[in-house]
């Protein structure tokens, strides 16, 4: 029999598997894992003719199947009347319908008989015409299950009979037993209760012997009281003018609070809440502003800035457009030029050529790491700016430049460009001289 497809079993680690039969095109080789059927490129690639590669391992214990799946929508090749006919073209229609019947033989069942390799979904149709089953792991038809839901009703039915019976008489038992049992505990309950009875007669033996006793304590007791509430009167009185003395200190206490703090007003006050004239430090809360006020003794001022720095109002000024104070701070952060110290230096952006700003303006100044040079934006491209080359001095006797030009340029109207050559220009680069200006090379 012809090998159609190649078989193995995924460890997790192993990704190149090899199959062992032709195929006319790529795309009749098909992958499956646990009968999902994969996806090339998304899922494998073909390492070669004969191996493909999955992205990711198929895990352990996974099922990998690697099959042929012959395309017979259309032959190969078409002939027309008149037309050459090759042998490539013969062979491939003659492949095509070798491979699709050797997958075809591989994959049908013989009506006389053969074992599945795989699951047979019959969708919604019906098995029709089977036999009555004789083993355990044979079909089984409606008429044989019928008969056999029907015994075994039967069967069933007699057995909740008898567990019924046997439930009731389970019951009638426990009935019994359970009025035994309250006939015991009834008789306990009258010895039990014969007993308390002549504890209690003790009892009240002892608690008229008791209460002979209290009576005559509390009669001492009722003498003792009077004395005491003698006592107290005196006490009473005595506490009657110092609490007097301390309603009148505290009255003062809050006469004096009430001159110094005037409480919640609308306006600024002009005498204090008794009517008399105002004191310096004398505080209210004005309910209009929502802000506290002093006195200082000739005008009332705010005594507290309320909320945050953000809360904080202040005018745009300059290149600072926030109009609070924290974000005016925040942007005088964020768009300063850094310094390393007060006679240091200050610290310029460096970047690359492709990290030039998207839209620049003319004035814009930079450090270009490509160049190891600093460079400025007239308005229309970027140019180098800094002295020339030194020796071992300090003398500035040369300027340095590339010798290659890898970006378009246009020279500015009206200006000249002078180079050092030779001056390559790359391909696809552009150098625009306009009418009025020259670009010499020495």
């Amino acid at each position: 029999m012809a090998t159609t497809q190649n078989t193995y079993t995924g460890d997790n680690s192993t990704t190149l598997f090899s199959f062992t039969f032709p195929y006319l095109e790529e795309s009749d080789v098909k992958v499956s894992l646990d009968g999902v059927v994969q996806t090339q490129t998304t899922n494998y690639t073909f390492a070669n003719a004969t191996q493909i590669s999955f992205n990711t391992a198929p895990g352990t214990g996974v099922a990998i199947r690697i099959f042929r799946e012959t395309d017979t929508d259309s032959p190969k090749a078409t002939f027309f009347a008149g037309s050459s006919i090759r042998s490539q073209d013969l062979n491939d229609n003659a492949s095509q319908l070798l491979y699709a019947t050797q997958e075809t033989v591989n994959r049908r069942l013989d009506r006389t008989g053969g074992t599945m390799s795989g699951e047979l979904d019959m969708g919604t149709n019906k098995i029709v015409n089977l036999g009555t089953p004789t083993a355990n792991a044979d079909a089984s038809t409606k008429a044989y299950v019928d008969s056999t839901i029907g015994t075994a009703g039967g069967y069933a039915a007699a057995a909740a009979a008898s567990a019924s019976a046997a439930a009731a008489s389970e019951t009638a038992a426990e009935t019994a037993e359970t009025n035994a049992e309250t006939a015991e505990t009834n008789a306990a309950a009258s010895a039990s209760a014969a007993a308390t009875s002549a504890s209690n007669a003790a009892t009240s033996a002892t608690a008229a012997s008791n209460a002979q006793t209290a009576a005559e304590t509390a009669e001492t007791n009722a003498e003792t009281a009077e004395t005491n509430a003698a006592a107290s009167a005196t006490a009473a009185a005595s506490s009657a003018t110092s609490a007097a003395t301390s309603a009148a200190s505290a009255l003062a206490a809050f006469d004096n609070f009430d001159d110094t703090y005037l409480g919640a007003k609308a306006s600024d006050p002009t005498v204090d809440n008794d009517g008399d004239p105002l004191n310096g430090g004398d505080l209210y809360y004005n309910t209009t502003d929502d802000v506290m006020r002093v006195y200082t003794g000739s005008a009332w001022v705010t005594a507290y800035v309320p909320g945050d720095a953000a809360n904080i109002t202040s005018t745009a000024t300059g290149d600072v457009s926030a109009t609070n104070v924290q974000a005016a701070i925040a942007e005088l952060d964020t768009e300063k030029v850094p310094r390393t110290s007060t006679t240091g230096s200050a610290v310029l952006p460096s970047g690359t050529e492709l990290q030039r700003d998207g839209s620049p303006s003319a004035g814009y100044i930079r450090f270009n790491s490509d160049a190891s040079s600093f460079e400025g934006y007239n308005g229309t491209a970027w140019g180098a700016i800094g002295g020339g080359a030194t020796g071992g001095g300090t003398d500035a006797w040369a300027l340095e430049h590339d010798n290659t030009i890898t970006t378009d340029y246009t020279i500015g109207t009206g200006k000249n460009v002078i180079n050092a050559g030779p001056m390559t220009i790359n391909s696809g680069v552009t150098v625009t001289v306009p009418t009025g200006s020259s670009w010499s090379i020495v």
